[in-house]
């Protein structure tokens, strides 16, 4: 065992119970926070990836089927095109109407079902400096009151303990920055791909009222037709 290790087992066992859960507590903390940010990072990517590539999808198509068979279940396009489906043929004004604000509602769901987790991240990054804080102040009192039990104790003998009680503060910020980092920047990602979303349904929209625009005047021509014959 190294020098290093040996003082760090020795401050350990001179811990009591506070001071070994705040770090114990900060540990925890800190994995949970960096796990979360990998998983969020990475699939918010993933579906970010998707949308940015459906949007080009979205004028190509012939047809909300065959697209559907190109889109993903992972993402928010394929919940707006399930809507689609119950449009009628010939919807009318508040049709189209219902349909927006069924849009609006799917895009309201997938934000909300994305910012899961990030409510941890905050919490991490608001609290653990004052955990931290915590277990400094435990560590310092506890020192001066070991000096107060016995006066003969000279200064030296608490400068250990009160400069390793000092780390816990150090712990409490190494565990608070990476959570408002990560926390940053993660809702900046969710709110490009809420844009990316918000733009396709706005694509799809223009789609159905191009293909009504098209249908419409065809309809009526054939209608004359009939009439004439």
């Amino acid at each position: 065992m190294t020098v290093d290790q040996t003082l760090w087992m020795a401050w350990w066992n001179d811990a009591d119970i506070v001071v070994r859960s705040v770090f114990v507590l900060l540990i925890a903390m800190s994995l949970a926070s960096w796990s979360l940010i990998i998983y969020k990072a990475r699939q918010l990517r993933r579906i970010l990836r998707l949308e940015r590539a459906s949007a080009d999808l979205i004028p190509q198509a012939r047809d909300t089927a065959s697209l559907a068979s190109q889109v993903s279940r992972q993402q928010p396009l394929s919940d707006l095109l399930q809507v689609l489906d119950t449009l009628p043929a010939h919807p009318t004004a508040r049709a189209r109407e219902m349909l927006e604000r069924q849009l609006n509602q799917v895009l309201r769901e997938w934000q909300l079902r994305l910012e899961s987790g990030l409510t941890l991240l905050a919490t991490a990054g608001n609290a653990a400096p004052f955990i931290g804080l915590f277990g400094t102040v435990w560590g310092i009192m506890h020192a001066l009151h070991t000096l107060g039990d016995d006066p003969a104790f000279a200064l030296d003998a608490i400068a250990g303990p009160v400069s390793e009680a000092l780390v816990a503060t150090a712990a409490g910020i190494f565990t608070a920055v990476p959570a408002v980092t990560g926390y940053n920047l993660l809702v900046r990602r969710l709110r490009n791909l809420a844009g990316v979303a918000e733009g396709n349904a706005v694509r799809l929209l223009g789609c159905i009222e191009h293909e009504q625009r098209v249908v419409e005047p065809a309809a009526a021509v054939c209608s004359m037709k009939s009439a004439r014959g």
